[in-house]
């Protein structure tokens, strides 16, 4: 017992240690109204017997300071009880503080009756007094021992003044009794120290359980959401990749169709033109896929090198300037000196795709592309006047495969890997990649980048 307790000590955070200690509380307050019940009617059966047997006027007294101290501690946990889900380690201290002098207090007045009672010359008041004694200490383990401290003051204000009394009043009779009761003693402090473990134990193991269980549904809803995802992902790839597939298809079929010695150069172009684009889009999207999965899997290698902004810049502006231009959409990349520390590889497609999604969503403006400096290092800034993003969607457009476009009105490729990929390899970068964005006036996108040969921010 001791080495399980020692390990659940050595797993118990203070969270669970103050949520324990508050669950003791709760079965403590819970045994409250047995432990008034079994005071008021054993302090009321023994003070009728003891003033028909002796005629103690003092009993009186000693009842109106048991009651008094049983309606106190009902108070004390009636005060107690609504705020017990709310109490902190503070709160626990003062609350089993309270709670501990009020159980001392009660056992010492327990504790006085045997000086009432007990006289060593009436067999019968001597046992009732010694057996009433013995019931209430014994009675107490049960109802107290969630808090041990209250537990052990009490037994020991309750039994210490009989064995005191024992052993003045001398005699083997009584001087064995003294001894039976102080053994008696040890013997419920060590019960209810035990009981107090094994319940401690039980309540943490259960909330520890509690939060398995917790975490294994936080997990199992993940798994299932990331199969949703990843099945959202098939059925709209293999639409995607369908289309072009097709297209190259019947371009296929239309050459074969036509007579050799006949076909055009113009013919053939047009032709060639279209199954082009249909690689391309194929070529595009398998990249993404591909690069994404690495990503995923942890195996993307990143090489870190001087990377001058400029060629970046040339790369994507020759990739996207004549698709801006079909759009009538006016492509901007500012001059910039700066270089990065960063994979030229990495960055060029984490620009790329930033760029490709202000083109593609802008329908009229323009977009601008620009390096500003910020100290150590430099904000990569895509910028759109495009429709922008709605605030509920922004935590989720990092989220592979998914797409908050129409896609009823836009028959363009794409299954929502672009960001996705982007936040991967930004990840994989140590770049932050940052989105602004108002519906209705257009997004930014921001990464921050080291400068080549700046020291690393500490």
């Amino acid at each position: 017992m001791t080495g399980t307790s020692a390990t659940l000590d050595d797993a118990t955070s203070p969270g669970d240690s103050d949520a324990v200690r508050r669950d003791l509380l709760g079965v403590l307050f819970g045994h409250t109204p047995t432990i008034v019940a079994g005071n008021l009617a054993v302090s009321l059966t023994a003070s009728a017997v003891l003033v028909s047997a002796q005629g103690h006027g003092l009993v009186w007294f000693w009842l109106a300071a048991i009651w008094i101290l049983v309606g106190l501690r009902y108070a004390l946990v009636r005060q107690l009880r609504p705020q017990l889900a709310s109490l902190q380690r503070p709160g626990l201290d003062r609350a089993e503080s309270a709670y501990t002098a009020v159980a001392g207090l009660t056992g010492l007045a327990w504790g006085l009756l045997p000086w009432l009672g007990y006289e060593g010359r009436d067999p019968f008041m001597d046992f009732f007094s010694v057996a009433m004694l013995a019931g209430m200490a014994g009675g107490a383990v049960t109802a107290t021992t969630a808090l041990p401290r209250a537990l052990n003051l009490y037994l020991v204000c309750a039994l210490l003044p009989f064995i005191v009394k024992s052993w003045l009043m001398g005699g083997l009779i009584n001087i064995g009794g003294g001894l039976t009761f102080l053994f008696y003693l040890l013997v419920l402090v060590s019960f209810g120290r035990n009981a107090h473990g094994t319940m401690r134990n039980a309540l943490l193991l259960t909330r520890q359980n509690a939060r398995l269980a917790d975490d294994l549904r936080q997990e199992r809803d993940a798994v299932q959401a990331a199969m949703r995802a990843k099945n959202l992902f098939l059925a709209g790839v293999t639409h995607d990749l369908r289309q072009p597939v097709h297209a190259v298809g019947l371009h296929v079929r239309y050459l074969r169709s036509q007579d050799p010695t006949g076909l055009s150069r113009d013919v053939l172009d047009e032709v060639c033109g279209g199954m082009d684009a249909a690689v391309r889009a194929m070529s595009r999207q398998l990249t993404r896929l591909l690069e994404l999965s690495r990503l995923e899997a942890g195996e993307a290698r990143v090489l870190r090198r001087a990377v001058p902004l400029s060629e970046v810049w040339a790369a994507c502006a020759a990739q996207f300037v004549p698709l801006a231009q079909e759009k009538g959409l006016d492509l901007r990349f500012r001059p910039t000196a700066q270089v990065v520390d960063s994979d030229a590889m990495m960055l060029q497609s984490i620009l790329d795709n930033l760029v490709s999604n202000a083109v593609r969503y802008t329908e009229r403006g323009r977009v601008l592309i620009a390096a500003r400096p910020r100290g150590s290092e430099v904000e990569l800034q895509v910028w759109d006047t495009g429709p922008g993003i709605a605030a509920e969607h922004l935590p989720l457009i990092f989220v592979p495969y998914r797409r908050f476009d129409d896609r009823s009105a836009r028959h363009d490729e794409g299954q929502g890997l672009g960001l996705a990929l982007a936040r991967g390899q930004a990840d994989a970068l140590g770049h932050a990649l940052e989105v602004r964005s108002r519906p209705g006036h257009g997004s930014t996108f921001t990464v921050t980048v080291p400068r080549a040969g700046a020291a690393p921010r500490g």
